[in-house]
């Protein structure tokens, strides 16, 4: 039985690198660039609305959102993965994170990006900080394992709030505008 659980594990740890990996390089094979193409090396940039650094550099206000989508992604796959082990939804989790990040960074979304939010010069994330939203997922997924339903559920309104007057933005925000966008938020977001 332990040699199963050890075995499992490292077949699990070998599939998220696999994952990352393959994100990695489609995102590269997409024409993303590695880094800021300003040389810029800081890890992490403060300013949501400077279009010349934010999605980047390996973290930036958004990466918050990624640490929520890492809560969200533990719900669904609690709900729809029952059976399965804790390290298990976690492999799923980056492995929907992953194909959100080839998926955002398509023509598709960044025009979508561009034309239903404040975001007018977005034009994709670097391959740095699409990593850096791959470990903020994972880590809010753990967040999320830890604190349980109800507790992750207050974090993660908690974070909302916290964007939402940091920089007019948040996840839930984020989804409404690209779904449904509405020219009033888009102006509010804008006098950010």
């Amino acid at each position: 039985m332990r040699k199963n659980l050890v075995t499992d594990f490292r077949f699990q740890i070998l599939t998220v690198a696999l994952t990352v990996l393959t994100a990695v390089s489609v995102l590269f094979a997409q024409g993303r660039i590695w880094w800021c193409k300003h040389g810029d090396f800081r890890l992490y940039v403060h300013d949501a609305w400077n279009s010349g650094h934010t999605s980047q550099h390996l973290f930036d206000p958004y990466t918050f959102t990624h640490v929520l989508h890492g809560v969200m992604f533990f719900w669904l796959a609690r709900l729809f993965f029952k059976k399965l082990s804790g390290s298990w939804t976690f492999v799923i989790a980056i492995f929907a994170e992953a194909a959100w990040e080839v998926f955002e960074n398509s023509a598709y979304i960044i025009d979508k990006y561009r034309q239903n939010t404040a975001s007018l010069d977005y034009f994709g994330d670097s391959i740095a900080n699409s990593f850096g939203d791959l470990l903020a997922c994972a880590l809010g997924f753990w967040v999320a394992a830890k604190l349980g339903l109800w507790k992750s559920l207050a974090f993660f309104l908690l974070v909302e709030l916290v964007l939402m007057f940091w920089i007019r933005d948040g996840l839930l925000l984020n989804i409404f505008m690209l779904l449904a966008p509405s020219e009033a938020v888009r102006e509010w977001q804008a006098g950010a």
